[in-house]
């Protein structure tokens, strides 16, 4: 309760004096709760009588957040005893996981930590700029237990903050921020809250589940609505100075790459609201594990590839043309002109083809293991694979016809010379 005084009454703070109190040690020693009333201190070892879980100072991740754990009416009894400006969404989905907390039993976890935004520092291009900030969130055990509440003017209403004359901000975007849901209203793809879910894999069998809305910060409010008339923010919300200076800030999703010895990556873009289940292993009573729930959005760089298997193939196929000609044409004994084609083509081209698939195979290895392991080959990666299989295919049975060629013309010819 002493650390949520950070962030009382503001919807988002900034990250440097958030980090440095948060990063304290659960040590008591190092805390003056004097600002701290009868009442919350009550209130607080109440909280700590029916078990809620709390957590705070540095954890394995570098980042130190404000954790906790309860049912949906205790965290909604520290959203108003510690008067917590949260999202209007968030506290009536409290609201209504309290009045129907018998269809979806779920405990529920509200965290405040730095997360990033970016914001655009020029007109018309996507190169956006970013800025920390710790804001707040809450999000319940099983994702299929989230009521969905959309945001509309019954809930919270809307002002205009910024008039840009007929410019929209968001027109122009890093393609990163097309990729999940946001809570406001923009030019923005409209992305679906909801996602298909394997009904083995969830709690409640449920087919599908629904993710959390990024939010977007203007003056340090939350902001409604962005198009070319111009900026809305909350009603209820008095800007500030201090946020003013970054203009339109946009929650970003965060970008786990997979990438290759080359700087080619597989782009693994999360919906950075991260939401568990907490567990404590009684083997290990000290620490608290989780279970995280993720929405991921992934796409890989495009790259150009050689070609070369593809040039491989058409030059046997070629050569076999060649001669097939040289075969049909001839006036000798087919099966000497067979045998002496095949030693031609197969001989020293062989190698040859071999050699050129091979190069771009190791070449390209690192490529086509990150395409397989994670599913984003192209069209033209799998296209090589497929013609540097039947360059393989092709040479083992070539060299087999012609070691029976050649074995049938010595057996013909023994039999003729005796």
């Amino acid at each position: 309760m002493l650390k949520y005084k950070l962030i009382e009454n503001v919807a988002i703070t900034s990250a440097p004096p958030f980090f440095t109190f948060t990063s304290l040690a659960p040590n008591v020693s190092l805390y003056d709760f004097s600002s701290l009333s009868d009442e919350v201190l009550a209130f607080s070892e109440a909280l700590d009588a029916n078990g809620t879980l709390c957590q705070s100072s540095k954890n394995e991740w570098g980042t130190s957040p404000i954790v906790v754990t309860g049912t949906a009416q205790e965290l909604l009894s520290i959203i108003n005893m510690a008067k917590l400006n949260l999202s209007p969404q968030m506290v009536r989905e409290l609201e209504l996981a309290i009045e129907h907390a018998d269809e979806c039993v779920t405990g529920w976890t509200m965290m405040s930590v730095v997360r990033l935004f970016q914001y655009p520092i020029a007109r018309d291009s996507k190169e956006f700029g970013q800025v920390p900030a710790v804001d707040t969130h809450v999000f319940p055990d099983y994702t299929e237990c989230r009521p969905v509440v959309e945001i509309t003017d019954e809930l919270v209403g809307s002002k205009l903050a910024l008039d840009t004359e007929g410019r929209d901000l968001l027109e122009v975007v890093p393609d990163q921020l097309k990729l999940f849901p946001y809570s406001f209203t923009s030019s923005l793809p409209q992305i679906s809250r909801s996602a298909p879910a394997d009904k083995s894999k969830t709690k409640n069998g449920a087919t599908t589940v629904v993710q959390s809305y990024f939010r977007a910060y203007y003056g340090g409010c939350r902001v409604r609505a962005v198009n070319t008339t111009g900026v809305f923010i909350e009603d209820t919300c008095e800007g500030s100075k201090h946020w003013l200076s970054y203009g339109l800030m946009v929650h970003s999703p965060d970008d786990i790459p997979l990438c290759s010895t080359g700087d080619v990556c597989i782009h693994n873009f999360f919906n950075s609201l991260w939401e568990w289940e907490h567990y404590i292993d009684p083997n290990v009573p000290n620490r608290v594990g989780i279970n995280l729930n993720t929405f991921r959005s992934r796409y890989a760089d495009r790259v150009s590839i050689s070609i070369l298997p593809g040039l491989v193939v058409a030059q046997m196929l070629a050569s076999g043309i060649i001669s097939l000609y040289q075969v049909m044409s001839h006036k000798r004994s087919v099966l000497l002109t067979q045998i002496w084609a095949y030693r031609c083509q197969n001989g020293v081209m062989q190698v040859i083809y071999l050699a050129q698939v091979m190069y771009h195979l190791i070449y390209n290895s690192d490529l086509y293991l990150l395409g397989l392991a994670t599913g984003t080959l192209t069209t033209a990666s799998i296209a090589n694979l497929t013609c540097s299989f039947f360059a393989f295919r092709t040479r083992s049975s070539t060299w087999s016809r012609l070691g029976r060629g050649i074995s049938d013309w010595i057996v013909d010819f023994d039999s003729r010379g005796r």
